[in-house]
């Protein structure tokens, strides 16, 4: 990776040749577990995993309005792609969910700050008066990311965090979008 003040990430939509490169960045540089449900007892890539993670992506490519009432963006630093973020509806109104994975060799450059706060913007676009977030208490870049931007951290079952933000128009302004239309 290049010093952090070239790196600039962008949001893509996933289509075929972008899930392609996902898939790719996932196998190649992520653990199996950061990226899909516990599939399989080992934290290792399998058919039903990539296969999962093909499905999760298709399934999402009409957004917040689509039947999932979820959007999937591939993130891409200097043309390459190093993860996904995800913004997703909840059973609660105006509550949005968010997650993140990055390639392991993308992560500690400030990539993740600057991608969750353009995902901040989309909720905020969307409609979103808060937004929720959960993760290992045991990720420490992942907890570091969510302090820094203000969500409020909650401990939650079995070593998970639970973590929410408020939208207002006060954080609302220090966003800015990220992603290609």
């Amino acid at each position: 990776m290049t010093p952090a003040d070239q790196l600039m990430p962008e949001l893509i939509p996933v289509d075929d040749a972008v899930l392609d490169q996902i898939v790719d960045a996932a196998i190649t540089d992520a653990s199996a577990d950061e990226v899909t449900p516990p599939l399989s007892a080992a934290n290792e890539w399998t058919p039903a995993r990539i296969a999962w993670l093909r499905d999760y992506h298709r399934a999402n490519r009409e957004g917040l309005a689509g039947p999932t009432g979820e959007a999937t963006w591939a993130v891409v630093v200097s043309g390459e792609v190093i993860g996904s973020v995800r913004l997703k509806l909840t059973d609660q109104p105006h509550v949005f969910e968010t997650g993140i994975w990055l390639t392991r060799s993308s992560r500690g450059h400030g990539i993740g700050s600057a991608v969750m706060t353009a995902v901040l913007l989309e909720a905020a676009a969307g409609g979103a008066s808060a937004v929720r977030a959960e993760t290992a208490e045991s990720n420490g870049g992942a907890l570091s990311v969510l302090r820094r931007l203000g969500f409020r951290l909650l401990p939650a079952e079995e070593g998970r965090v639970h973590a929410l933000l408020s939208l207002d128009a006060t954080n609302q302004t220090n966003y800015r979008p990220l992603h290609s239309q």
